[in-house]
């Protein structure tokens, strides 16, 4: 069975460790996929960027047959005045690996436009789960149009929380968002989370 590891931005129990393990259960269910997951929490994205060589190095060296690296194009704390460019973030992943002698073939870089909230935007089922309770469905729940183009997926997140009388934090909120996760239909429709998904899965969406 093929052994793949996904690098992610985030602490051990954060929003893309959970999601992501999620997300491998619909794949492999959805696509009829077998594969074995390892995500690994790298903290934040300066060090996924500074140390992505070195930790996809001894994943491969100890029995990874395939390395994934995730990341968000937006950083956690923008300048307001600084432009957006996964570019220059792929420039310096693609200098750690060659650094790391890691082979191109080995490894697949999915930079994700804005941040990881906006592939949930788009589940907007999924979503009405989140903000519903056992006694009441929530009703017009309404995320924003094109959530990959919009400046601030995250805090689109949080308005949409706050409007239906919740509290949006990403590690707090990840256990449920991954509950109420029932298929991938509505991620789908963002073009980064297929091309993540073709990478897990080796097959095109």
């Amino acid at each position: 069975m093929t052994k793949i590891a996904i690098l992610v931005e985030c602490g051990r129990n954060g929003l893309e460790v959970r999601l992501c393990r999620r997300i491998c259960e619909l794949l492999r269910g959805e696509m009829g996929v077998k594969f074995e997951e390892r995500i690994v929490p790298m903290e934040n994205k300066e060090y996924l960027l500074e140390e992505c060589g070195t930790v996809a190095r001894n994943l491969l060296d100890g029995g990874i047959d395939r390395v994934v690296i995730l990341w968000d194009e937006r950083p956690a704390w923008p300048d307001p005045a600084g432009p957006l460019c996964w570019h220059n973030d792929r420039e310096t992943i693609s200098s750690e690996l060659r650094r790391a002698r890691v082979h191109p073939n080995q490894v697949s870089l999915v930079c994700i436009e804005r941040e990881f909230e906006s592939w949930l935007l788009f589940d907007k089922s999924m979503l009405t789960s989140v903000l519903s309770s056992p006694y009441r469905q929530a009703k017009k729940v309404s995320p924003p149009r094109n959530p990959d183009r919009i400046p601030n997926p995250k805090g689109a997140m949080m308005t949409l929380f706050t409007k239906h009388g919740r509290r949006y934090v990403d590690s707090e909120s990840a256990p449920r968002i991954a509950a109420c996760l029932g298929n991938l239909a509505g991620l789908r429709k963002c073009p980064t989370f297929r091309r993540f998904a073709e990478k897990i899965t080796g097959r095109r969406l």
